[in-house]
């Protein structure tokens, strides 16, 4: 029986073969769709975010990392003190002079306390021992009789990252209120 006789047009093998190439393609697609929608958003780590960042987010509140500060209020009643005759100023370079020595027991003790509520100390130690802090300096200290905002960069492998941390003055007591990383969103 002929195509004429039966009335049935049988597809070429061109035409078969552009049918299944077609088909592939389409499976192709659905598969890399489900694939995409199926992954979890990959948070890039940023160094030394330790804010929402920075860090993406993440795992680390000391210097860096990706984790979030802990959501603690502050309260003068809780925070962390300045030492007694030290100034905000002073408190900073503390700080980073404890980094730079690899002195991180003494570096924790100086975070706000939203940082140390977020990371135990031996975390934050191995996170700022990756980090690498050679040197910081002191950018900007604006003090007034309530408050005080010390901005300061520090040298890491990974780069230069300025640091905002702000103090409250309570009488003659200074509290570290806050650490943030301003230029990486937090």
């Amino acid at each position: 029986m002929s195509d004429e006789e039966t009335g049935v047009v049988k597809a070429g093998p061109n035409k078969m073969v552009i049918a299944l190439l077609s088909l592939v393609a389409v499976l192709l697609v659905a598969i890399v769709v489900i694939i995409v929608m199926q992954q979890k958003p990959v948070s890039t780590p940023v160094a030394a975010n330790t804010d929402t960042a920075s860090t993406t987010d993440g795992t680390a509140s000391g210097m860096g990392g990706s984790a979030p500060a802990a959501d603690v209020p502050f309260d003068v009643a809780t925070a962390v003190k300045v030492a007694e005759g030290v100034t905000p100023e002073e408190h900073v370079k503390a700080y980073f002079e404890a980094l730079v020595k690899d002195d991180y027991a003494t570096a924790y003790k100086l975070l706000p306390l939203d940082k140390q509520a977020a990371q135990d100390e031996p975390t934050f130690a191995k996170q700022l021992g990756d980090y690498d802090v050679q040197s910081f300096k002191i950018d900007d200290a604006k003090v007034t009789d309530t408050g005080a905002e010390i901005t300061a960069t520090a040298t890491m492998a990974g780069g230069d990252f300025q640091y905002l941390w702000t103090f409250v003055k309570d009488g003659d007591t200074w509290f570290v209120k806050s650490r943030t990383l301003p230029g990486m969103g937090g």
